[in-house]
C-alpha cells in the first residue's frame, strides 16, 4: 500500500504543479497554454483519484482528489462538452464515497457550477 501512496502523492504533486502553471498562464491571457496545462493537470489528478475510487476508508483524500479533478476541468478557458461530462463523473465519484460534509458541499457547488455552464453552452 505504501508504494501506491507514493504513486498517488507523485501524481497529485505533478497535477498541482501543472495547475499552478495553468492558473498563471490564464491570468496572463495565454488561454491556449492554460488549456493545455489544465488538461494535463486533470489527467494526473484523475489518475490519482481513480487509484482511490474504491478506497472509501481513504476519506477525505479520496473525495478531495475527485473535487480537485472536477475543478480543473471547470477552470478550462475553452471547455468542450466532453470536459463537462468528465467533470460530472469526477463529482459523482467524489459524492459516491463518504466525504466529510464540507467536501460534499464543495462537490455540490461544483455540480451547480457545472449545471450553469451546461445551460450556457446549450
Amino acid at each position: 500500500m505504501n508504494s501506491m501512496h507514493n504513486t498517488i502523492d507523485e501524481l497529485h504533486r505533478r497535477a498541482m504543479k501543472l495547475a499552478d502553471e495553468a492558473f498563471y498562464a490564464k491570468r496572463e491571457g495565454n488561454s491556449e497554454l492554460a488549456q493545455t496545462k489544465y488538461l494535463s493537470a486533470f489527467e494526473y489528478e484523475r489518475a490519482a483519484a481513480m487509484l482511490l475510487v474504491n478506497e472509501y476508508n481513504q476519506e477525505p483524500t479520496r473525495s478531495v482528489f475527485f473535487r480537485s479533478a472536477a475543478n480543473l476541468l471547470l477552470n478550462l478557458p475553452h471547455p468542450e462538452l466532453e470536459h463537462y461530462r468528465q467533470a460530472e463523473r469526477m463529482i459523482a465519484f467524489g459524492l459516491s464515497g463518504n466525504p466529510p460534509e464540507e467536501i460534499a458541499a464543495e462537490l455540490r457547488e461544483a455540480w451547480q457550477e457545472l449545471m450553469e455552464l451546461l445551460k450556457q453552452a446549450a
